[in-house]
């Protein structure tokens, strides 16, 4: 079973991240020094806690079934690993390498070991940032994996394992200050709370009563309106962050249960599309970013356009740019890997009935 409603809020996240980068990208006085659309991407960022959140109910509805299966944890760390690292050990090595030949001027390679290890193995070991910036948040990402894997070797190894990681975030509360955020900070950082949001809003998806679940979605809209009000009142995140995750988890949890009903717009194509391409969209968007405002404004030399027009243009080009990235290179590369490192059917002796 495959859940277009998550799929598209996987696309809409990584649309609000990009457009939240690219108001930040035009107002830098080296591109446009103008702000753009702020009042509508200032809290875009917002797509990464919904990332989390998502990322804690698919690897539920995906691996569930695994819990307490030891034989199952091959397959799981094959599937989470292709899905990870091919496509970004292949941007972050062609991004390094045109850093290394002088191309681009914000980013900076690792120097020690240990920063190399961090970027190679996404294993946060030190307190940079990773040549690839949006790649911190895929330590987290990895994090939970590896925790998750514990639930799949022994059921109750696993639970108590999680339990007390989660507690120990709640015990330490420490945002890290990223992308330049510590060990610690990363590893217990409240943040890592939302895989467990994610988690329990697909039991409730999955054990509640559908009926109540749908309304979960409206209840979700309303609290996440809620919570952004008060931050915008002058509420800081840091008290608001877990009220964004229940608010996210709400609706992911809604909208699953209105598919499940039939009554969700899974036939959205071309968001389906983007939600699919998501991954490669946020990898690689602060990269095209730069490179598209550039190229605009240089065209904006010499043919008059509207500020507007080059945050348009600059905006569909990269979500583009993703999605054949996507098509063309990730997609078949996760393919490729999984069937690499898939088990091999073991041979069947055949023998001949004599008699």
């Amino acid at each position: 079973m495959q859940l277009h409603a998550l799929q598209q809020g996987r696309g809409l996240a990584a649309m609000a991240v990009v457009a939240y980068h690219l108001s930040i990208t035009l107002s830098l006085p080296r591109y446009l020094g103008q702000e753009l659309f702020v009042d509508f991407t200032r809290r875009g960022n917002l797509g990464v806690d919904f990332f989390f959140v998502l990322s804690g109910f698919i690897i539920a509805f995906a691996h569930g079934r695994d819990v307490g299966r030891a034989d199952r944890l091959r397959n799981y760390l094959v599937r989470r690993f292709a899905r990870l690292f091919p496509f970004y050990w292949m941007c972050v090595g062609i991004f390094c390498s045109l850093v290394a030949l002088g191309f681009g001027t914000a980013v900076e390679l690792p120097h020690t070991a240990s920063q190399w290890i961090s970027t190679a193995f996404l294993i946060r070991l030190d307190n940079f940032a990773f040549p690839i910036a949006p790649a911190w948040t895929l330590v987290h990402e990895l994090a939970f994996y590896l925790a998750f894997a514990l639930f799949i070797v022994g059921g109750r190894v696993g639970v108590a394992a999680f339990a007390l990681w989660m507690l120990a975030c709640l015990m330490v509360f420490e945002y890290p200050n990223e992308p330049n955020g510590s060990p610690w900070a990363t590893y217990f950082s409240p943040l890592n709370l939302n895989f467990l949001v994610g988690m329990l809003a697909f039991c409730a998806w999955t054990h509640g009563r559908p009926v109540i679940v749908k309304c979960a979605f409206a209840a979700g809209l309303a609290l996440l309106g809620t919570v952004y009000v008060l931050e915008r009142g002058g509420m800081p995140y840091n008290l608001l962050q877990i009220a964004y995750a229940v608010a996210f988890g709400l609706i992911i949890a809604g909208a699953a249960a209105l598919e499940s009903a039939g009554q969700w717009p899974s036939n959205a194509r071309l968001l389906n599309l983007i939600g699919d391409a998501s991954y490669s969209i946020y990898l690689t968007h602060l990269a095209f970013l730069g490179l598209l405002a550039k190229s605009m404004i240089w065209l904006s030399g010499h043919v008059p356009l509207q500020p507007e027009l080059i945050y348009t243009v600059v905006f569909v080009s990269t979500v583009a740019c993703g999605g054949l990235l996507h098509l063309l290179v990730e997609r078949p590369l996760i393919e490729a890997c999984r069937k690499r490192l898939a088990d091999k059917p073991k041979p069947v002796l055949l023998t001949q009935n004599v008699g």
